[in-house]
């Protein structure tokens, strides 16, 4: 017992030496760390918003879809200028024109849903965090021609690029996504 309490009581210290050299292994122990937790922190943000933007990729196409097989077109056709297409359905099966018509587009970096109007609605299906400027619509026939007013189609093949952004810490995160489906 009196060993321990002469080694309290002893002046002795640490020279500067040492001191320097603990400080030194400490300080990068920590800067190691920080870099790891850092790195991390950065990393599971970036998954989180590729993660939102794949879900708002999601939300859009099936939006579009459901659209499409709900409504049930008889013929597509691109819009005047060209940022999305025309659904058509005759009312009554004895109809010349088509009168029953829905518009899909992208206008304004949002999707539009519904009549003919080209100002976009915060409407909940069609409402999303992401820009959506730079997204496209189209509709040709199997044999690649475009269907437009003046030669609509009854079948073919409907092209949709969606590119996303959204803004995270001043950054801007983007995911472009490409898809083809009959109708």
């Amino acid at each position: 017992m009196k060993k321990y309490v002469d080694r309290l009581k002893s002046q002795q210290g640490f020279t500067l030496i040492e001191l320097i050299a603990a400080i030194t292994l400490f300080s990068m122990i920590v800067g190691i760390i920080s870099m790891v937790t850092m790195f991390g922190f950065r990393s599971y943000h970036k998954i989180t918003i590729e993660n939102s933007l794949r879900d708002e990729a999601d939300i859009i196409m099936s939006s579009i879809i459901n659209e499409l097989y709900t409504f049930a077109p008889e013929r597509l056709e691109s819009t005047d200028n060209n940022d999305g297409i025309l659904l058509k359905k005759k009312l009554v099966e004895t109809d010349i024109d088509y009168k029953n018509i829905v518009k899909i587009a992208f206008t304004q970096g949002q999707l539009v849903i519904g009549s003919e109007v080209d100002v976009p609605t915060n409407e909940s299906r069609t409402a999303v965090k992401s820009d959506l400027t730079g997204s496209s619509i189209s509709s040709a026939t199997s044999d690649g021609r475009s269907c437009t007013k003046d030669a609509p189609c009854d079948s073919g093949l409907i092209e949709i690029t969606l590119k996303l952004t959204q803004k995270y810490d001043g950054r801007d995160y983007t995911m472009e996504m490409k898809s083809k489906f009959g109708f």
